[in-house]
């Protein structure tokens, strides 16, 4: 899959994003969701948020920054995904996804689709 931000079209990842294998998406309090590089839709991994993410992503795997918004990353030890998107298009700053990586969550970033395109838009 490649992921492009919808509003610059700049590519918000260095390699293709494969889905992941894994069926049974297993939660664990400070550890990667998933394997580098692969993502997971999240009417697959039954996890919901209070916008529309629609795939989760191992949390280094994509080229975003930190939002320069520093009340976006609440939570007791990293960010949790009770807040709003935190990591933007390092290029034009578009709020992309949220970075969840709290001690007591599984790390990774979800992505809202209103904010992507899966082809470029030349």
């Amino acid at each position: 899959m490649e992921l492009y931000c919808k509003k610059c079209k700049y590519r918000i990842h260095s390699r293709a994003l494969q889905e992941s294998k894994y069926i049974d998406v297993q939660y664990g309090d400070g550890q990667e969701l998933l394997p580098a590089w692969e993502y997971v839709r999240t009417d697959k991994a039954n996890y919901n948020f209070d916008f529309p993410i629609k795939y989760l992503v191992h949390s280094k795997s994509l080229l975003l920054i930190d939002h320069e918004d520093s009340l976006r990353f609440q939570g007791c030890c990293g960010p949790s995904q009770f807040g709003e998107l935190n990591q933007v298009c390092p290029q034009c700053k578009n709020e992309i996804g949220i970075l969840v990586a709290d001690c007591w969550t599984s790390h990774f970033i979800g992505i809202d689709e209103t904010k992507v395109t899966l082809q470029p838009i030349w």
